[in-house]
């Protein structure tokens, strides 16, 4: 089943697809209580289906609609960093566990609507990746039932900024010596000659969690019609061109263990959404795949997020002052 969640009348407005343009309402306030209904939600919305189907339920037309996040309302967002073997084969020091990074609910944005980028961030770059949407409460769950918390899967553009990252986000403190304990240069090989003291610091608030950072959807998916969420293939696209091909098979980590360690750090609640790894892995035009692809250079144009099963997430760049 596929739900999402769309503006009526500029009243939001929970939808499950009936076929590929067409929806029909729901009677929920908004996708969470969809989710905490469980089985009952669920029935819900396919009885409403069937319904629409039938003639005896209202039946919206999908061609202009004004898409938003399929939950815009999660408590938390959060990103896994890194995951994925294209980029850590560079990796001075093997990851010893999943990274994480946050974005507020003001970075979502919808299908068809714009990615708005600042000149100050600089160069920019897209991240398709899949997103667990929580079905029920989860802390520190073990991988091996880490499924078991997930009530379905939507797509993401996880736009990062390296512009910005790398520039007004970045700063290098050359401590004293007595300052310096172990932990701080475990992550890192020892510099040969000098004095070892230095210590990179990076914040990722404006370069991963500005406002429509993360577009999200159309839909959100039910975990029942994605058998295996480690063998889904990602595919990007710039101005109509595929930029990147790849697959959640190459994860770093498998998503169990993304959501197992994402469960051990923080509560996630229903409804909450964890961006699961990027696709990386480039194309022959595009040997470098996203980290060489600069959304910065393509204001007016779009870019859109495929994933197998998932469906085909729009948005158009805009270049703003």
């Amino acid at each position: 089943m596929k739900l999402g969640t769309i503006r009526i009348n500029g009243k939001p407005t929970v939808i499950a697809r009936v076929a590929d343009d067409k929806a029909v309402a729901l009677d929920f306030a908004w996708m969470e209580d969809l989710i905490e209904a469980g089985n009952a939600g669920l029935d819900s919305a396919a009885a409403a289906i069937e319904a629409a189907v039938a003639g005896r339920l209202p039946v919206i037309d999908l061609a202009n609609a004004d898409w938003m996040a399929p939950n815009p309302r999660p408590s938390k967002i959060l990103g896994c960093a890194v995951n994925n073997n294209n980029l850590n084969q560079y990796a001075v020091k093997p990851m010893t566990a999943p990274m994480f990074f946050t974005k507020g609910r003001s970075a979502l944005t919808g299908h068809n609507k714009s990615i708005e980028l600042l000149k100050d961030h600089g160069q920019s770059i897209p991240e398709p990746e899949p997103v667990i949407v929580f079905g029920k409460t989860a802390k520190n769950v073990a991988p091996e039932n880490a499924l078991d918390y997930v009530f379905g899967y939507t797509l993401t553009n996880d736009v990062t900024a390296s512009g910005v990252k790398f520039s007004q986000d970045s700063i290098a403190l050359k401590q004293r010596p007595e300052v310096i304990k172990p932990h701080h240069l475990a992550w890192r090989p020892k510099f040969e000659g000098g004095e070892d003291t230095y210590l990179l610091f990076i914040y990722h608030s404006k370069s991963k969690g500005a406002d429509t950072f993360a577009a999200m959807g159309p839909w959100l998916t039910t975990k029942d019609e994605i058998p295996d969420p480690n063998a889904l293939r990602v595919r990007g696209y710039i101005d109509g061109e595929c930029y990147a091909d790849d697959s959640t098979a190459n994860y770093f980590f498998p998503v169990e263990r993304v959501i197992s360690e994402a469960s051990k750090w923080f509560t996630m609640e229903v409804g909450d959404c964890l961006h699961t790894g990027t696709a990386s892995k480039g194309t022959e035009k595009h040997p470098r795949g996203n980290i060489g692809t600069y959304l910065n250079l393509y204001d007016g144009k779009l870019t859109d997020v495929e994933i197998d099963g998932l469906g085909r997430l729009s948005n158009r760049i805009s270049v703003g002052s």
